[in-house]
């Protein structure tokens, strides 16, 4: 389950309350809006875990939340025995590269941006949480097993095939683009998006029809 709020007691409250329903694990965003010192974004986590048993991934997406979890906080967070992994979508590759290099062997790092899913497999790392995985689900499943049997001869070019589409479904806000896809393909009901999200423009349903073709 996802919990985000730039209030610890509110983010902690989330998990206490979510803790009745059984759930396997939390995404915990960083907190937002109002860009905590790296001490602060340390206790933000450290007290989301403290009130669960359960799995937590930490959720480091800056250009979303305005603070980036620097890796000394992210290896300091690791240490704490539910805090298993990290969504990095930090955008920031050498960043990525050191967190791969440094992090305890247990500690999982799920690449956040769907164009360095490559990236990270080929790197040591453990794989993507992606709004493009959506589609093509498949292909992404081969790249990902290909590399694991060190395989880069077929998976670069399954690889490659995967680069074509991943641009295209963010060249308007995710997910309208990928979820038009999904209604399209009849996967789900609807492409309809909560306000102030909003659809596809006209323009671009062209593209994905042609894409989709």
């Amino acid at each position: 389950m996802g919990v985000s709020s730039n209030s610890t007691a509110k983010a902690v409250r989330q998990v206490e309350n979510l803790n009745r329903y059984g759930v396997s694990g939390y995404l915990v965003t960083s907190p937002y809006f109002n860009l905590p010192s790296q001490e602060g974004v340390f206790e933000h986590y450290a007290r989301a875990a403290g009130a669960t048993d359960k799995q937590v991934l930490i959720y480091n997406i800056p250009y979303r939340t305005g603070r980036n979890v620097e890796n000394a906080t992210t290896l300091r967070l690791s240490k704490i025995p539910n805090i298993v992994g990290i969504k990095d979508s930090s955008g920031n590759v050498p960043q990525s590269i050191e967190l791969l290099r440094e992090r305890d062997p247990g500690f999982s790092v799920l690449t956040g941006e769907d164009i360095l899913f490559y990236f990270n497999a080929v790197s040591g790392g453990n794989g993507g949480i992606m709004a493009s995985a959506h589609l093509q689900t498949e292909r992404f499943v081969r790249v990902w097993d290909c590399v694991q049997k060190n395989d880069l001869q077929n998976a670069l070019p399954e690889w490659n095939m995967l680069t074509r589409m991943i641009p295209q479904l963010f060249k308007e806000p995710n997910p309208a683009p990928i979820k038009y896809i999904l209604a399209r393909k009849g996967l789900i009901p609807s492409a309809e998006l909560r306000p102030p999200m909003t659809g596809v423009s006209e323009a671009f349903k062209s593209v994905l029809d042609g894409f989709l073709a």
